[in-house]
């Protein structure tokens, strides 16, 4: 019986041995390409926060420029506004000369309205 156990115990620590040897033969075998795998993702992940700082610049320019277009767009439709108003005055003299009645060459109708419409700016 003490010859089984010895046997047992020898077979266990060879069993151990061989365990312990793969398992270093491995590790040195997979650590090259785990460290290459851990750069990688480091790399990966610096990348990634420089393009979503990137984005988040690009978006804030693109909100100004939305906020500036809609302010441009105001300004504009206010600029017509005014344009409108003031014109007002002298389409109402357009009109009044486009209703006076013409008869004979037309050319030298026109020129006669013209005239009369400086006469009376004139006159003012």
């Amino acid at each position: 019986m003490p010859g089984k156990i010895t046997a047992a115990i020898v077979i266990g620590l060879a069993l151990a041995a061989i365990v312990g040897a793969g398992a270093w033969l491995a590790s040195r075998h997979y650590q090259p390409t785990i460290d290459n795998l851990n750069r990688e993702l480091t790399t990966c992940r610096n990348s990634n926060k420089q393009q979503a700082a990137a984005i988040d610049s690009q978006n804030a320019g693109v909100t100004a420029l939305q906020t500036l277009e809609a302010l441009r767009k105001a300004a504009a439709a206010e600029a017509q506004k005014q344009a409108a108003e003031k014109a007002k005055g002298d389409y109402a003299k357009a009109n009044t000369v486009l209703a006076e009645r013409s008869e004979g060459d037309l050319c030298a109708a026109a020129s006669a309205a013209f005239d009369a419409e400086l006469k009376r700016e004139r006159s003012q």
